[in-house]
Formats: structure tokens, sequence, C-alpha cells
């Protein structure tokens, strides 16, 4: 069986088979990666299929009857070895809680097309055609990929979703390079490995009532439980392999603050009469609910208001939109996507440091490269 530009195709299924794979590619200087698999109604992708290139094979790894995942675990993080993957943050996310396993360097085809102004967020099959000339189907996509035999067009598939990889990575790279910016494209390849490993830590989850729509409301207290049931979802969510709104929708965990708050006598009774919040909840988890926020059971960072994302006046307002022209024409200037270089988000965080401290704080996102790009025409603006 062939992939699309000819490379053979082999399917690995067994410990000794990765073992002879991982030894026979230590010497290589770039791999190309990919992964198939499911998530429809778990917090976790279920694994289906792990598929590398050289510069010769396709190899298609099936994880069911896998259980030595070393090899390839010691093969990804060696300082020697580049792993070449396309838009690469759910692939990482699932290797990391899959096998425990995230590379220590690699060369993301979508971000290095952002950067050379080719397309922001390209699919894999655009990028391929747009710069390589060359088709790929689409068409078992969303096949199941847990289903046993998979069938030869879902091997083929597989294959073709890495053998042009290491093709792209060649002329995206002398592209970078030619266009100077292969340091800031490997800065932001080094952000999304710092991201993906982050993904799992739990102290990045007590931070998750910011991003709840119009916590900027609530109150100091209101606040600190809305934290405790956000930092509770996040662990029930990993916990039953659930998506996290499966457990609790983020208008029942603000409700249940607004409840709680200010109140030690909050009843099951009570709960039941409560008309905004979701009634299975309160059937599962009521009891749980109740008991976490009258222990605040988990102990947490302070609260910071300045991570909420309240509405900018119409001062700051004015100053976000002349900062999102001042991104567009300086992304055009360098024939990057403006996307890339800050996002909407971003730049409001910006601003409202701004407001509290009256310096511009270059963090997150907008630290690094970015920093360095807007920072001279953004003082001028502040």
């Amino acid at each position: 069986m062939l992939a699309s530009d000819d490379s053979p195709i082999s399917l690995l299924e067994s410990n000794d088979q990765v073992g002879e794979l991982c030894s026979f590619l230590d010497s290589i200087e770039s791999i190309a990666l990919d992964t198939e698999f499911i998530r429809t109604n778990t917090f976790y992708g279920r694994l289906g299929l792990i598929q590398l290139c050289d510069d010769q094979d396709c190899y298609l790894i099936d994880p069911l009857n896998i259980s030595d995942w070393d090899p390839l675990a010691n093969l990804l993080k060696g300082t020697d070895i580049r792993t070449v993957c396309h838009s690469s943050s759910e692939d990482l996310n699932l290797l990391q809680t899959t096998i425990n396993l995230i590379p220590t360097t690699i060369f993301d085809s979508q971000v290095a097309a952002a950067f050379l102004g080719i397309g922001f967020s390209l699919s894999y099959q655009a990028l391929v055609k747009l710069v390589l000339g060359k088709h790929i189907e689409k068409d078992v996509t969303r096949s199941d990929w847990l289903a046993r035999p998979l069938t030869e067009r879902q091997l083929q598939y597989a294959a073709d979703d890495v053998c042009y990889l290491l093709t792209l990575e060649t002329c995206l790279r002398e592209k970078l390079k030619q266009a100077n910016k292969m340091e800031w494209f490997e800065d932001e390849c080094a952000n999304i490995l710092i991201n993906a490993q982050g993904v799992e830590n739990p102290s990045n989850w007590e931070t998750c009532y910011s991003s709840i729509s119009n916590s900027w409301k609530l109150k100091e207290e209101e606040l600190e439980c809305l934290q405790q049931l956000c930092f509770w979802r996040e662990v029930q969510a990993r916990e039953r392999n659930k998506p996290k709104n499966w457990v609790a929708k983020d208008s029942d965990l603000l409700n249940l603050a607004l409840v709680f708050a200010g109140s030690s006598r909050v009843t099951m009774e009570a709960l039941a009469e409560e008309t905004r919040i979701d009634k299975g909840l309160l059937r599962k988890d009521g009891q749980e609910i109740l008991d976490l926020l009258k222990s605040s059971r988990y102990k947490l960072v302070p609260i910071s208001r300045d991570l909420l994302n309240y509405p900018l006046g119409p001062s700051a307002r004015k100053k976000l939109k002349q900062c999102q022209v001042d991104v567009t024409e300086i992304a055009e200037k360098l024939s990057i996507a403006p996307e890339l270089l800050a996002r909407k988000r971003a730049l409001q965080k910006l601003i409202r440091d701004y407001e509290h401290t009256g310096q511009l704080i270059w963090s997150g996102e907008l630290a690094g490269w970015r920093r360095g790009v807007l920072e001279d025409r953004f003082i001028s603006l502040f």
C-alpha cells in the first residue's frame, strides 16, 4: 500500500515493532507526526492512530495493542530531532494525556504559513495544495478510528496526512529564513509546547473563573465561589472523562455563585426552588456542590479582578480600535497574518493592564517576538 506521494505504508501493531522503528529512526533530523482520534462525548480524546513519516516511508502505529511507549517518547523527546506537524495543539494534548508524551521541538506548518502571510489557520489539505500543488482527499476524516480492522482507505488517508509534511517543512523553512522570520517562528513553536504542557497543570485551572461570561459583574465573595466551582468542574471533567459543559454549564456555575455568596444557610431544599440552575445538575451534584462551597475545599490563589473580561469604556474602546488598525497595518507590512500578530482578547488585556498600572505590560501571548514588533508603535499610541 502506498501514500499519495508513493511512500510505502507500514502498519505497526506491537511493542516490538514500535521499538524497532524508533531505533531505526534514532538518527534522523525531522519526523512528521499526526494523530487520528475521536472526541465526541469525552473530555479526553480517544487515540485511534499515530502516524509518523521520515523522508521515505509512512509508519502507522495502532495504539490499541501498544503498552510500552518509552521508545517513542525517547525518540520525540530527543534534542536532536524535530517533530513536524500541522495545527499541533490537539495532537500535543492527545499525546500528553494518552501516552504522557510531548515532543521537545516542533515545526508547525500551519503556524509557518501564518508567519509567511499565506493564510491563518489553513488546513493541511489547503496548504499542501497551495504550496506543493498536490490534492489530498478528505473523505474519511470523520470515520471511526477506533473500529478494527481499519480499512485500506482509512490507512491511506492517515498516511496522506503526514506524507507531505517534511516536504512542506523544507519549503516553509527556506521561506521563513529568506523573510528573516525564523526566530519569531521558533519562539512561537516553543510557546505552543509550553501551553500544551500547561493544560493538565491544576495551577492553571485556578483562574478559569476569568473566562466565564459576565464574571466581571460579580463581587469578591461571589468570584471566590465561582473560582471554587470552576476548579471543581475541571477536576470532575477529567475524572469522569466528560466534556466540561456536560458536567456543568457556565451559566449554572455563575448562578450557583450568586446563590451561595454571602449565605451560609443555603440548603438542598432552597436550591431545588432555584429556577436559574439546571435541575439535573442539582440532582446529581447538588450535595457535593453544597459541601464544596461551605468548606471552600480547594486552596486556590487569591482572586485577581485584572483577569476579568469586563467591557472597555469609551476611551479604551477607541484605543482598542486604533490598536487593531495598527496591528493590521504592521502585519501587512511584515506579510504575516494579523490574527497571528495580536488577537483582540490580548489587546483588550493590554489596555486593561494599562488602565490599572499606567504601563504597557507585555505578558502572555504579547510577550516575546510580538513585543519587539509592536512596542514602538504602541508606546506612541498609549
